[in-house]
């Protein structure tokens, strides 16, 4: 089954997490600034184990807070990592708690669990999967809300892979609870699991990166995945956000699949001051960049990177979270 497949560069099994955190993790009470309250693990410092019970089921992630985070007034990030990984895999593969001591943000890494079929971490990212990934995460997001205390307004999603499908999933159900997310070489949703995707319960902002080499999720889509184009046009149609200005009419793909020249797509003038935003990445495969993507010279590459948008992946995620607060 493909969704095997759809893992992060950083593999680290759930025996490792348990054994680096030390046992299972308690939710700490209060909040505060520092990280405290849970259990601390052998992840970045300020970064503690958590754990949350649903529907009797123990489910777990990283939490850090920057002794910078501000409460009621910054934002949180729901970092989501790809099949067959875990959220400490996830804070050492993207560097997002070392941006967040640096501008100030909290983020959580949650753990997703396994999924019978591939005997591996997952998310249930299709709309009739194997767990109920929704309810941890109806629960999950009011209890960062009330421990940490962010700003209503500003709780963000980003994933890699299968994460990003959990991340495009989210929006479309828990869209009351998050301002926008961040997908990194994932889609809208399987075009070979019905049913199909529904209508978003409300808007969100959405910024898509994708590599045009991409051997696991196709850039141009395939019978298992939705395509690119397929994913803009949702956010940006009537079932997502009702956007009416995009600055470039043309296809990501022909009719053959072949991939266009286009960079960059952009729709504006969306329900709630949302935005979508696709940036192509060029000689980019299904992998998280951490070295600057500015360089024409070096893979993956657009030429609209620049200081303004973040130039590795994560600043670009960053930089279009802190742009795009709820209204």
């Amino acid at each position: 089954m493909r969704k095997s497949f759809l893992s992060s560069c950083l593999l680290v099994t759930l025996s490792l997490w348990l054994l680096s955190c030390g046992g299972t993790p308690t939710l700490g009470g209060g909040g505060g600034t520092g990280g405290g309250g849970g259990t601390p693990c052998n992840a970045q410092s300020g970064t503690t184990c958590e754990s949350i019970t649903i529907g009797g089921v123990t489910r777990t992630y990283l939490l850090h807070i920057p002794s910078n985070f501000q409460r009621n007034t910054g934002s949180l990030v729901i970092v989501l990592h790809g099949s067959g990984s875990d959220g400490l895999a996830m804070e050492s593969l993207t560097g997002f708690s070392t941006l967040a001591d640096q501008a100030g943000f909290a983020v959580a890494y949650p753990d997703g669990i396994v999924n019978p079929t591939i005997s591996q971490t997952d998310w249930a990212y299709f709309f009739n999967d194997f767990n109920d990934d929704v309810a941890f995460f109806n629960q999950l997001i009011p209890t960062l809300q009330s421990r940490v205390a962010p700003d209503p307004k500003r709780i963000y999603v980003a994933g890699h892979s299968a994460g990003g499908f959990m991340a495009h999933r989210l929006a479309v159900e828990v869209s009351s609870l998050i301002a926008a997310i961040g997908v990194v070489e994932g889609a809208i949703s399987s075009n070979a699991n019905p049913p199909p995707v529904p209508a978003a319960a409300g808007p969100v902002s959405v910024l898509i990166l994708h590599g045009d080499q991409d051997q696991t999720v196709l850039y141009c889509g395939s019978r298992i995945d939705a395509s690119q184009d397929e994913t803009f046009n949702y956010w940006s149609g009537t079932s997502g956000n009702s956007c009416s200005t995009v600055d470039n009419q043309s296809a990501l793909c022909d009719l053959q699949g072949n991939i266009s020249s286009l960079v960059e797509k952009n729709a504006t003038s969306c329900s709630g001051n949302t935005e979508v935003q696709f940036y192509k990445l060029i000689g980019g495969v299904h992998a998280w960049s951490t070295s600057p993507m500015n360089d024409p010279a070096h893979s993956p590459y657009n030429p609209v990177f620049d200081s303004t948008t973040g130039t590795t992946t994560t600043e670009i995620l960053w930089n279009f979270f802190a742009a795009h607060a709820k209204q």
